[in-house]
């Protein structure tokens, strides 16, 4: 699976298959976790901060060649398209540029051919078409959750992939709801010791950041 997905099965409900955070958090860090992906996989960077303030944390594009995974490259064709931009502009939700318009359920769709989740149609209030994705197979949902629990829990060296689902987790607000039996404060301070100084979350927080701050603007403005 590709880390979006794996971060996506963590995001749903088994049960009810309705998200356990609101999609300003959810997009941003699915976008993101394809963004690391590429980076994972050596077809793009990022800018070091040691570039200075106008030309760190841009995308360039290291190998523009097809990755046989329709999502990535979906994604790496934005990236070229928008290379030299910050990381944040694919990410956040009033960037044109953005990267995670239908991602979220084009991933759900994945993960339901795939037999991980099922399609549920419903109807709130009997009225508004609703779409729920419970789980069908919790294999693969179980399989990441013992990673996370090696990584945060019983101190096991991680992979660079679980790293990022780490730090993802952590600033969608994820990171309580995957390892609910543990203690928390311990799970926090491990998290934050492999994730600190990730690019990809830094620059989800970026994105979350800029779009609250222009929302309580609106609200300002809207009371005033």
């Amino acid at each position: 699976m590709l880390i979006a997905e794996e971060l996506l099965l963590l995001a749903l409900d088994d049960t009810t298959g309705r998200r356990l955070v609101g999609t300003d958090r959810l997009d941003p860090a699915l976008g993101g976790a394809l963004v690391a992906e590429l980076a994972l996989a050596e077809r793009i960077g990022v800018t070091s901060d040691e570039e200075g303030w106008s030309r760190r944390g841009r995308v360039t594009v290291t190998d523009p060649r097809p990755t046989d995974d329709a999502e990535l490259d979906r994604a790496l064709a934005a990236v070229v398209a928008a290379e030299g931009r910050r990381v944040k502009d694919l990410l956040s939700g009033m960037s044109s540029r953005r990267i995670t318009k239908g991602l979220r359920e084009r991933l759900a769709e994945r993960l339901a051919r795939a037999g991980a989740l099922e399609r549920v149609e419903e109807k709130v209030l009997g009225l508004f078409p609703w779409t729920t994705w419970p789980a069908r197979d919790r294999g693969p949902e179980d399989e990441v959750r013992r990673r996370l629990h090696g990584a945060l829990v019983a101190g096991t060296t991680p992979a660079e992939r679980t790293v990022v689902l780490v730090a993802l987790l952590r600033v969608a607000g994820l990171l309580p709801k995957v390892l609910p039996d543990q203690d928390r404060r311990l799970v926090q301070r491990r998290a934050k010791e492999l994730s600190e100084g990730d690019w990809v979350a830094k620059a989800v927080k970026q994105a979350l950041d800029e779009v609250a701050a222009a929302t309580t603007a609106a609200a300002a403005g809207g009371a005033g």
